[in-house]
């Protein structure tokens, strides 16, 4: 990737508006010819377990989502990767957006997403390999000395590419990990695991402060990945301009497509 600039979004979505962030998402993959140019776009939720599109197969789906009710957590169905994973406070969320002018190959757009995070934390051994028992577990999960810190998708169109990690920075990883083991529990009930959802263990994953040793916030890891992209490409930060009518309106269109998918879910409490 090579650009005088980048785009910087950084953005928080209430519960209510927890649909928004996937709508962003593609809006701005479709926004990236008229951009021309990458796009690094930060988010967080609150307390939210995100199903992927394989677990609305879940054979006792229903008890799920009562049972996330219980435990105060939001959910919403999105519409890249295969399994839930959660967002919390301690939970940082980023994309990073590929015009199409700079082809890549599928293997080679996680690779600029794995090279960005190893060259922000360099006393890190980080690799990208598939960790066993971690939740949404992937070829390109990130892991250090084995244990899962974060893990990646991918989405591409015409327009670009769009690779999304979350990485756990800080917080209760183990709570994170019983929830979605209970929540995979819950949802089989004792029926054939057909569909191999992941049997989670809590060892399997961590957090990145857990690995440094020390406090991290969001805010400090968000300021380390801007200024190590402003590295990679050479490149300052800028924040664009999304109150055009064309992106509102494609917005609008991206948002009432996610609220479509939410159709997939049995019908419980609001949430």
């Amino acid at each position: 990737m090579t650009s005088s600039h980048f785009e910087l979004i950084d953005q928080h979505f209430a519960p209510a508006e927890n649909l928004s962030a996937f709508a962003y998402t593609n809006a701005l993959l479709n926004e990236l010819p008229a951009i021309n140019t990458p796009m690094l776009h930060f988010w967080t939720l609150e307390d939210t377990l995100i199903l992927g599109m394989k677990d609305v197969r879940l054979p006792h789906l229903d008890h799920d989502l009562v049972f996330l009710n219980e435990q105060h957590y939001h959910y919403f169905v999105r519409n890249s990767g295969g399994l839930a994973v959660i967002s919390d406070a301690g939970v940082l969320n980023l994309s990073l957006f590929v015009p199409a002018a700079t082809p890549l190959s599928v293997d080679a757009a996680y690779q600029q997403m794995t090279t960005l995070v190893q060259q922000t934390f360099p006393n890190l051994a980080i690799v990208a390999e598939e960790v066993p028992h971690s939740y949404c577990p992937g070829k390109f999960d990130l892991a250090v000395d084995g244990v899962k810190i974060g893990g990646m998708s991918q989405r591409r169109n015409p327009n670009g590419i769009v690779v999304m990690l979350y990485l756990s920075v800080n917080g209760d990883q183990a709570a994170r990990a019983k929830l979605v083991h209970q929540f995979y529990d819950y949802g089989l009930a004792g029926e054939p695991n057909q569909w191999h959802f992941p049997d989670v263990e809590a060892a399997a994953m961590t957090t990145l402060a857990d690995c440094l040793g020390t406090p991290m916030t969001l805010a400090t890891v968000k300021q380390m990945i801007v200024r190590t992209l402003s590295l990679m490409l050479n490149a300052t930060a800028q924040v664009p301009n999304l109150h055009a009518p064309a992106f509102h309106d494609r917005l609008q269109h991206e948002l009432a497509g996610m609220q479509k998918r939410q159709t997939k879910l049995p019908t419980t409490e609001v949430n």
